[in-house]
């Protein structure tokens, strides 16, 4: 066959199959646009997050690496003890200074086991923050579907902070924010009254100082009535704090009496504040007390003394 010949084949050919290869050729430049663009597209970023349970979120420091297998196992131990009621079991996971100040009984830990797991409890774990040798957790404790199913009660989530202790390479678990018991045995007196400050108990975002007060007088006293929001407070450094529950109950003495009392304060253990001084901020000598609103001021005015004490803790 001539060249001649060849070139009218092929034009033959084009002509007859125009409208087909005219449409490959444009599938096929699509194909190669779309290659095309997609390979020099700009890759999406995806946010890479990581878990990381034994790393505090408050304070960015990690709790030390030979204690992440015990805390995690610790966790999980107890909550599956509580999960399945095992009652002395978990009771006996905690350390003596919680079971002391917390949970003194049994029959206490088991209301609050009762409570926070009516039903089988999934959780979760996050460092929150540390304190010294102190290691704070979160745990949230969720519904567990698996092995609940739909009963169509929610009991939501509870979240809650487990602390360890470190004691000699050992850890000590507390549980429902408690931190710490701190001995102080503090005494103030004065001609007129007595206070000793034995001890606090510290939790996540409270403290309690165990205090007895003894009226060394021949006459009642009021230290506090509910008439002012600020009978006593404490200084943490940076300014006061109220105390947040005698106002309801009232502190009064009579003459040789001697009451005890947990006072309670607002102060997070881990703002890096250190309490300098409680104080009695309308200490009220009087002639005599009733105990009736409507005498208030009458007794008041007959004061045979109103005055200020300042309860100084010891500097390290």
């Amino acid at each position: 066959m001539s060249f001649v010949d060849t070139r009218l084949k092929i034009r033959r050919t084009i002509k007859k199959y125009r409208k087909i290869i005219i449409f490959v050729i444009i599938a096929w430049a699509i194909i190669f646009m779309a290659n095309y663009i997609l390979k020099n597209r700009p890759k999406e970023e995806i946010p890479e997050t990581t878990y990381e349970p034994n790393k505090a979120v408050m304070t960015d420091d990690e709790v030390p690496k030979k204690y992440h297998a015990t805390i995690e196992s610790t966790i999980d131990t107890f909550v599956n003890k509580c999960n399945d009621k095992d009652y002395e079991g978990a009771y006996n996971m905690l350390s003596d200074d919680c079971k002391s100040e917390v949970y003194p009984n049994l029959d206490g830990f088991k209301q609050y086991v009762d409570s926070r797991y009516p039903s089988k409890r999934s959780y979760s774990i996050q460092n929150f923050s540390n304190v010294g040798n102190q290691y704070i957790y979160n745990v949230e404790l969720m519904d567990d579907i698996m092995a609940t199913g739909l009963t169509g009660t929610d009991y939501g989530t509870l979240e809650e902070k487990f602390v360890f202790t470190e004691n000699d390479d050992d850890l000590k678990l507390s549980i429902d924010g408690f931190v710490r018991k701190q001995n102080l045995n503090v005494v103030a007196e004065d001609e007129n009254l007595k206070v000793n400050i034995d001890y606090k108990n510290v939790f996540y975002d409270h403290e309690i100082y165990v205090t007895s007060f003894t009226n060394r007088s021949e006459h009642p006293i009021v230290l506090a009535d509910g008439s002012s929001n600020n009978e006593i407070s404490l200084n943490i450094g940076t300014g006061d704090r109220s105390e947040r529950n005698v106002g309801s109950y009232g502190i009064v003495l009579q003459p040789g009496e001697t009451k005890s009392y947990n006072l309670s304060f607002s102060k997070y253990c881990d703002d890096g504040n250190a309490p300098q001084y409680l104080m009695l901020n309308a200490v009220r000598v009087l002639q005599s007390y009733s105990g009736d609103e409507n005498l208030r001021d009458a007794e008041l005015a007959n004061a045979i003394r109103v005055y200020t004490l300042k309860i100084n803790f010891p500097t390290k």
